[in-house]
């Protein structure tokens, strides 16, 4: 079971801990705003597994944790962190993932002076638009594509994790927008910033702003001391050029168009990045995977897009901006 009691009654959860009559917690890897992320040691297949806490007493971050497993779950790609299961042990809630030794990019940019070459950005954005390209093929969208959620191992291999406020649209038709913005404000697309719900094509934006990010040392909205300037400047689309992003610039523009039709879709992405970059790191793609409509399941503005027909003022996205799950970068292996 979990650890001992803190205060007010609220359990704790330390090193050497056993969940659920099976997983024996080795190390944190990671904190932030909706829970934990533990390394843990599965004693029945003998093997590492990542352990993610949903915070305790915390209903909603449990329920993100559940969405997250109902969703990744059904993902089985090379560049994409593998969910194994949900269990509840007492009062408290895990995921547990693949555990995968890494940096997220982030890390790995700031780790190598704060910025990468174009072709090394390319070759971890070309993994990561074949993961998007497999998980729009299954209906899925991430929703919250970023440099935290990219994580890098140590040959090259990137995976994308953390699908807690990714949602499926085949089986999402009664969706409303709630009021609260989802993702960080970095690397928000505009028609979120403006209170639309994020689609395939939202993903794609996501990507560009993280390798803008990784070969410009910034967010596609430049510098500001207020985060709530970054959402007034992606809900106007207001993208700085990039200045050393070199073979990159084209694809960068391409992915970071404000309008969500006028970006290209992640196979051709991954086309794209494929083109730039030096090496192929990692395990080979998973092939093309057409879906009906618009190539790549690239989603339409007039169909899954907007079928809820929900559309919000900009003073509505700002005002809520912080409505939505909040984190911190993880050091190694995965993120909360």
């Amino acid at each position: 079971m979990t650890g001992g009691g803190g205060r007010h009654g609220v359990r704790t959860t330390s090193v050497g801990d056993v969940i659920a009559d099976r997983y024996v917690v080795r190390e944190l890897i990671g904190r932030g705003g909706m829970g934990s992320v533990w390394r843990a040691e599965d004693t029945r297949l003998g093997r590492q597994s990542a352990l993610k806490q949903a915070r305790a007493g915390d209903a909603r971050a449990a329920r993100r944790l559940r969405r997250e497993a109902s969703n990744a779950a059904r993902l089985h790609h090379p560049h994409i962190v593998t969910v194994f299961d949900i269990l509840d042990d007492g009062a408290d809630t895990w995921l547990v993932m693949e555990y995968v030794p890494s940096r997220s990019l982030a890390q790995l940019a700031e780790d190598e002076g704060g910025r990468l070459t174009p072709d090394r950005a390319a070759a971890v954005g070309r993994q990561i638009a074949d993961a998007l390209a497999h998980a729009h093929g299954e209906g899925v969208v991430h929703g919250d594509v970023t440099p935290e959620n990219i994580l890098v191992t140590a040959a090259g291999v990137a995976k994308l994790t953390d699908f807690g406020i990714s949602r499926a649209l085949r089986q999402d038709a009664s969706y409303s927008f709630t009021g609260g913005l989802r993702g960080k404000p970095r690397y928000l697309p505009p028609e979120v910033a403006n209170g639309e719900r994020a689609t395939y094509g939202s993903d794609l934006f996501g990507l560009g702003a993280t390798l803008y990010a990784a070969v410009e040392g910034r967010s596609p909205y430049g510098e500001a001391e207020d985060v709530l300037a970054y959402v007034w400047r992606a809900a106007q689309g207001r993208i700085e050029p990039p200045r050393r992003a070199g073979p990159l610039t084209g694809p960068l523009r391409a992915l970071l168009a404000p309008e969500p039709d006028h970006r290209p879709g992640a196979a051709e992405t991954r086309e794209l990045l494929a083109g730039i970059a030096q090496a192929s790191p990692g395990p080979a793609e998973s092939p093309r995977r057409p879906r009906p409509g618009r190539r790549d399941g690239h989603a339409r503005r007039d169909g899954a897009t907007r079928r809820d027909g929900h559309t919000h003022r900009h003073g509505t996205a700002v005002r809520a901006a912080f409505a939505g799950p909040t984190g911190a970068p993880v050091r190694t292996g995965t993120t909360v």
